[in-house]
């Protein structure tokens, strides 16, 4: 009886945290759809084409994701990258908030450069090309944390992906929470279990 009931809070405090999950992937769809609709392909197009930050464009672009970061503080980082897929990981740094294009370029990468993606999130710029909608990741984690990626499409004269719109959500506070419940049932589970063995014996 008390492993059930171990076992079915566990499950409910799993089902919670996943549900969490899926609420920050909606909303982050919602976010990204909104946003996305303030800036022109011809502005995106401009900005690759120049490839300087100090352009109009660029600095409208940038000025964008400043005011998306002021207003939408639930979200890590918005920017937008180009849909090239070099070398099948690498796209175009086209624009980001001022911290991130900072950070950008003390690594040395600078407007209409190629920035080499994770395999994951090369796997989902690639399904949203080919699908040519929204596309959200699943939670992954990298050095600096772990991530649910928004890219939404801007598609070209020919109807082409070319660029897209993406946002990143740190849902790291609800995969530990995950992980705490699995190490917490399971450790329960554990001990119970060993409890009645040595009853039996």
């Amino acid at each position: 009886m008390a492993i059930a009931v171990v076992m079915a809070v566990g499950a409910v405090r799993y089902s919670d945290t996943k549900e969490a999950i899926n609420r920050i992937a909606l909303d982050a769809r919602k976010t990204a759809d909104a946003w996305s609709k303030e800036i022109t392909k011809e502005e995106i197009k401009k900005v690759i084409q120049s490839k300087s930050r100090n352009s109009k464009a660029a600095r409208r672009l940038e000025d964008h994701f400043n005011r998306l970061s002021r207003y939408e503080p639930q979200l890590a980082h918005g920017y937008i990258f180009g849909a090239e897929l070099k070398n099948g990981t690498d796209t175009r740094f086209v624009a980001a908030s001022t911290d991130l294009a900072d950070a950008a370029e003390k690594n040395g990468l600078e407007t209409g450069d190629f920035y080499t993606q994770p395999a994951n999130i090369a796997n989902v710029i690639e399904e949203m090309k080919k699908k040519k909608t929204t596309i959200i990741s699943k939670p992954y984690s990298d050095d600096y944390g772990t991530w649910l990626t928004v890219v939404k499409p801007y598609l070209d004269e020919n109807g082409e992906v070319f660029a897209y719109y993406g946002i990143d959500y740190d849902v790291k506070p609800y995969m530990d929470d995950q992980r705490k419940v699995l190490l917490m049932t399971g450790g329960i589970l554990l001990v119970l279990l060993l409890a009645v063995i040595f009853l039996v014996m």
